[in-house]
């Protein structure tokens, strides 16, 4: 459309314009000024009763423009009569919950983009797996510290990632500690699959995998590759992986459990050092302490089962207490020479195993059993 400079509308002779010279100066239509006039918006200063032309004022043009602006980024002709009424404040914000409802709307259907991306890519990779960028990531940094460093067992240094139909599940453990996170996928794979990736090679991508709302992983032939602003591929391990999952249900069950402040106990842990840190408990409290010379310690805690005693290395029971989630944790003890299961208090997505020390007469101990 050609549009009517200022000074050319302006310079228009006579007091009236015709709407043809109104709908160049402002970008409208002739079509759109008639359907303005008809709903109210802008009628015309003065309608031929001969002729039935519609004549307009220069004022009016800006008028028009404000009209076709506002109708551009989608205001409904109700909203657009109420700016257009004159309350700078009550105009400003119905243009400002408008700009809000745009970028909602912008966000909802980037979104929908993008689930429907990966539907697509889905029909091609039917092994792809999506999830939640931060969740990844928060993931990986949970299960990592579990892994074994300088082992003669490489599988053992890595994490242990499985995709089915309903969750992504991370792995890690050394023989001592054993954590394990699920995660509900953004979109989940048509075919279960699984590989054991070095942990560090994880963690390394951890900045750049926050970085994205969504991650699309798929298994190649022998790496990881994850999907960022570019392909991050991280080589697979190929020794075979414990199975855990036997292990797990093999565990015997539960004797006592207890619920216990995560920070307090982990100070406590920290306090010890490199010394054994033994835990006994009883009906409302777990209490710590080191020997020969460590001052004992009271935690409150919330205690369901029978009293028992237990110890454990600070290096092993740390770092699973460092990576639970929530502020307070429960412990499943079965045995004193038994895995204790650490779950959040809250939320049991995420479940970590450490293997206490075995005592045997006061101020000694005697050689960890490894779990499988």
């Amino acid at each position: 459309m050609t549009r009517v400079t200022e000074s050319e509308f302006e310079d228009e002779p006579g007091e009236f314009v015709t709407i043809g010279v109104l709908a160049r100066a402002s970008g409208l239509t002739a079509t759109a000024l008639r359907f303005y006039d008809d709903c109210g918006l802008l009628p015309p200063a003065r309608v031929d009763s001969f002729t039935g032309y519609r004549y307009y004022t220069p004022g009016q043009r800006e008028r028009a423009v404000t009209i076709r602006r506002l109708r551009e980024i989608g205001m409904s002709l109700d909203a657009v009569a109420t700016v257009l009424a004159g309350d700078a404040e009550v105009g400003g914000r119905l243009l400002d919950e408008h700009v809000a409802g745009l970028e909602r709307r912008a966000r909802e259907a980037a979104a929908a983009v993008g689930a429907i991306k990966y539907a697509l890519r889905a029909e091609s990779e039917p092994r792809l797996v999506v999830v939640g960028g931060a969740e990844f990531a928060e993931a990986i940094e949970q299960v990592r510290s579990a892994a074994a460093r300088d082992t003669e067992f490489a599988a053992l240094s890595g994490i242990l990632v499985e995709a089915d139909g309903d969750s992504v599940v991370l792995t890690a453990t050394d023989r001592y500690r054993l954590s394990t996170r699920a995660l509900v996928p953004v979109h989940a794979t048509a075919h279960p699959w699984s590989m054991v990736i070095e942990a560090g090679d994880l963690a390394a991508a951890t900045a750049r995998l926050r970085e994205r709302e969504h991650i699309p992983i798929s298994p190649a032939a022998d790496a990881l590759v994850l999907t960022t602003t570019e392909e991050i591929r991280c080589p697979a391990i190929e020794e075979a992986y414990p199975d855990y999952r036997r292990m797990l249900a093999e565990l015997p069950s539960a004797r006592t459990r207890v619920v216990v402040h995560r920070d307090l106990l982990l100070e406590a842990t920290d306090e010890a050092g490199t010394r054994t840190l033994r835990c006994a408990i009883d009906a409302d409290s777990l209490r710590t302490s080191t020997r020969p010379s460590g001052s004992e310690r009271r935690i409150p805690a919330s205690v369901n089962g029978i009293p028992i005693a237990l110890a454990f290395d600070p290096g092993t029971l740390s770092p699973a207490l460092r990576t639970a989630v929530g502020p307070e944790i429960m412990l499943d003890i079965a045995a004193p020479d038994q895995p204790v299961v650490i779950r959040s208090a809250a939320a049991g997505d995420l479940t970590t195993l450490a293997m206490p020390t075995r005592t045997s007469t006061p101020g000694t101990t005697t050689a960890r059993k490894d779990h499988p």
